[in-house]
């Protein structure tokens, strides 16, 4: 399963970051532990939405 997801800053909610993961959990503890630099200054985040799709295509789609 792939995911596409939108985060959302804890600290100043107009800010959003979307991307895609197999594994949505991990990729969130990796946006809050600073590992992603687009992310890193605006944290803590957390999910805002998150959806599963069959293929990574399919999620890349959506996440446009």
């Amino acid at each position: 399963m792939h995911y596409a997801y939108i985060l959302e800053s804890v600290a100043d909610p107009s800010r959003h970051y979307t991307g895609l993961t197999d594994d949505p959990e991990e990729r969130l503890r990796r946006h809050n532990a600073g590992h992603v630099p687009h992310t890193a200054k605006f944290g803590p985040w957390r999910f805002r939405v998150v959806v599963g799709f069959p293929t990574r295509e399919q999620a890349a789609t959506f996440e446009v």
